[in-house]
């Protein structure tokens, strides 16, 4: 989903199309966000909003190639890919496989929504509409990339191991999974007290938020998503047999690389 420049739901909802084992596909949930890349943004910015915190632009335009519009600040990551084979989840327009192609890496992406993958094959980039727990390529990758703060797409930090997991399945021995992450703790305005309210995220990890787009006077529906910090990261990424190194990238946003530890079984806990 589009990254900041800077870069009510009855069960578990996965957001941008990605199913959690126990949860259903939502591409409706990213309806808006389809809508302003079908019209080109015709209707003015697209907004994302968490939970009990305020809206935010996104870098829509920089996704729809406005030669205007900045790029998230996160694209500097994929100074960390060495080579080929890449998977793009998420990839949008394509615009990290065009960068990648320009460097001569064989690059290809996947998405939920058919809007963003129609806009990268027209610009030459190798992408499918797929879901990252369903996913058969037929091979492994050097890198996975899950840029735009990506590492949220599990939505719960319950299905974060799983996840990882899941991602170990697709990487070879030496290869990594490169990602952008927005620490709930530098969010004065969040607490680490469980909301008791039937509209909040309701869970006991306060990274545990819902997010929502605004387009033009629409407004989508909540879609559970995860903020989730470096420690707990770690912790977790551990339990699913990587090892990890950050880098700041701004005011509670974060770079990290996992890379597998050697002898471990991703399908394997510990």
């Amino acid at each position: 989903m589009p990254d900041s420049p800077r870069k009510s739901s009855s069960g578990p909802r996965v957001p941008a199309g990605r199913s959690a084992p126990d949860g259903p596909h939502a591409a409706g949930d990213q309806a808006l966000y389809a809508q302003a890349l079908a019209d080109g943004g015709a209707r003015g910015e697209l907004l994302i909003e968490r939970h009990g915190l305020d809206r935010e632009p996104t870098s829509l335009r920089w996704w729809l190639r406005d030669p205007d519009a900045g790029p998230p600040h996160d694209v500097r990551a994929l100074d960390l890919v060495t080579s080929g084979p890449v998977l793009d989840i998420g990839c949008a327009t394509g615009r990290h496989l065009e960068l990648l192609a320009g460097r001569g890496v064989e690059a290809e992406g996947i998405d939920i929504l058919a809007a963003a993958t129609e806009l990268a094959r027209r610009h030459g980039c190798r992408a499918r509409v797929a879901d990252i727990w369903t996913f058969r390529p037929g091979r492994q990758y050097r890198h996975l990339l899950l840029l735009g703060h990506n590492i949220g797409i599990p939505g719960r930090l319950a299905r974060l191991v799983p996840f990882l997991r899941r991602l170990g399945e697709l990487l070879r021995s030496d290869g990594t999974v490169i990602l952008s992450g927005r620490d709930w703790r530098a969010d004065s305005r969040i607490t680490a007290t469980p909301t008791a309210s039937g509209t909040g995220p309701g869970s006991g990890y306060p990274g545990d938020t819902r997010l929502r787009h605004h387009y033009g006077s629409a407004t989508g529906p909540w879609f559970d998503w995860l903020d989730v910090d470096p420690d707990t990261l770690a912790a977790q990424a551990a339990r699913a047999g990587f090892c990890v190194r950050f880098a700041r990238h701004g005011t509670g946003r974060y770079l990290a690389e996992l890379a597998k530890v050697a002898g471990r079984d991703p399908g394997r806990g510990v």
